[in-house]
């Protein structure tokens, strides 16, 4: 019967991080200076592509110069209030990841931001020519999910795979 919870248990969180990741339209981006105990922060619509998220953003913010100087980063998807059963226990995700900027002369520049301005809008097409924007890939490394309530689990890898058991405080 335990076996059997679990695995239900496992399966409502599999699909409660399908259903954030359909519906987050944008990623938290919280970055540390390894020089000082200066921390940034910073948000960014997304798109997600085969397991990786893209991003377009100014190096105005300064969680963007902070990746530019490959300092470490976190990123967050954070299930939206207006879809939360319960304010308390928001779907939430977390991860490190592997971080490569796309420069302006490559092919997928060109596909990335047509992908981006056909979710977010045409803005895109706008602030596509702005010299101090940067796009990135961002490979999901290792995180944390938490699914309600004394639910979180591990996951790891671009599919953000979750482990089999969920964590616990034992």
């Amino acid at each position: 019967m335990a076996l059997e919870n679990q695995e239900k248990a496992y399966h409502l969180a599999v699909s409660k991080r399908d259903k954030l990741l359909e519906q987050a339209k944008t990623l938290h981006i919280s970055t540390g200076n390894s020089k000082s105990a200066d921390i940034d922060w910073g948000v960014a619509p997304f798109i997600r592509e085969n397991g990786i998220f893209y991003i377009y953003v100014s190096e105005l913010g300064g969680h963007v110069r902070s990746i530019l100087s490959k300092n470490p980063v976190l990123y967050s998807v954070v299930e939206d209030e207006v879809f939360a059963q319960n304010i308390w226990a928001r779907i939430r995700l977390k991860f490190t990841a592997e971080t490569m900027e796309i420069h302006r002369d490559k092919r997928e520049f060109e596909i990335i931001c047509k992908k981006i301005a056909e979710r977010h809008g045409n803005v895109m097409n706008v602030i596509r020519e702005f010299s101090d924007f940067h796009l990135f890939a961002i490979k999901p490394l290792v995180g944390v999910i938490v699914t309600g309530f004394g639910s979180a689990y591990d996951v790891s890898g671009v599919d953000l795979k979750l482990s089999e058991k969920p964590l616990s405080n034992e």
